[in-house]
């Protein structure tokens, strides 16, 4: 149950690497994608940060497992929380940021690609946000980017009614750049970063200091932290308290 970091050419990888939980994210893994991105966005010689997973799921979110979340110790304004401190290196992360998408995407780990440069999905990949299954609502800026990138109707069918985005319609809408096989994904994947490699790295990191420089920073800090006030309310709650603990108690 780790996060696996190598680099390979220009690009530094992140991989989740929690297959047996389909990559639930735990605060031990929080903890260590914060402190990779850390090291990729400081390293001098790369040019893109991947995120990926190993096995057959991206990640299917938080660990909400009892051994793993506290509900209520979350509502709390003096407990920081691990995606929190991941969705600000994703705003503040100054490399290209690939979201290398081999499986379902659940929640966070979904609601988290909107925040990156460029996403590419396998065929066998879709997008659920279980916001009303769970009683909580968007985070990781997504009350803003999934309306933006889905268009409001299909941004909303995800958030407030549990929708899934598979993995054409993510092509269609431009949520997603690509769409391999699922067989050829790895393969596909690492061909594309290759290919993106012979490009200036010069150019690509002005490019992208203009297109998510320091207004869009702040705008996007702005709106994850009221999503973040929002989300406390709501675990505090003995509603979504509740719904938490029915979904997950039985996998305990």
């Amino acid at each position: 149950m780790s996060v696996r970091t190598y680099i390979r050419g220009s690009t530094y990888w992140i991989r989740y690497e929690n297959a047996k939980k389909a990559n639930a994210l735990t605060e031990k893994m929080y903890d260590q994608i914060n402190s990779a991105l850390d090291e990729a966005n400081e390293h001098k010689q790369t040019t893109f940060t991947v995120l990926t997973g190993d096995g057959n799921y991206y990640s299917s979110g938080n660990d909400f497992s009892p051994a793993e979340w506290d509900t209520k110790k979350a509502a709390s304004k003096d407990v920081e929380i691990g995606f929190s401190r991941w969705v600000r290196r994703l705003i503040d992360h100054e490399k290209i940021l690939l979201g290398f998408v081999n499986g379902p995407a659940m929640g966070m780990s979904a609601t988290t690609l909107a925040l990156m440069d460029y996403i590419v999905c396998s065929d066998k990949a879709f997008f659920y946000l279980p916001f009303p299954i769970l009683g909580v609502g968007p985070e990781a800026g997504a009350s803003v980017t999934l309306p933006a990138a889905l268009g409001v109707s299909r941004a909303n069918g995800l958030m407030l009614f549990g929708e899934r985005l598979d993995s054409t319609d993510a092509l269609k809408c431009g949520f997603v750049g690509k769409v391999f096989p699922h067989d050829e994904f790895e393969n596909r994947s690492v061909e594309m970063v290759e290919g993106f490699e012979k490009l200036p790295r010069h150019s690509l990191l002005a490019s992208k200091s203009l297109i998510r420089g320091p207004v869009w920073r702040e705008k996007m800090r702005g709106i994850t932290e009221t999503e973040l006030e929002t989300l406390r309310k709501l675990f505090g709650s003995e509603e979504t308290q509740k719904r938490i603990e029915e979904r997950f108690m039985k996998n305990k």
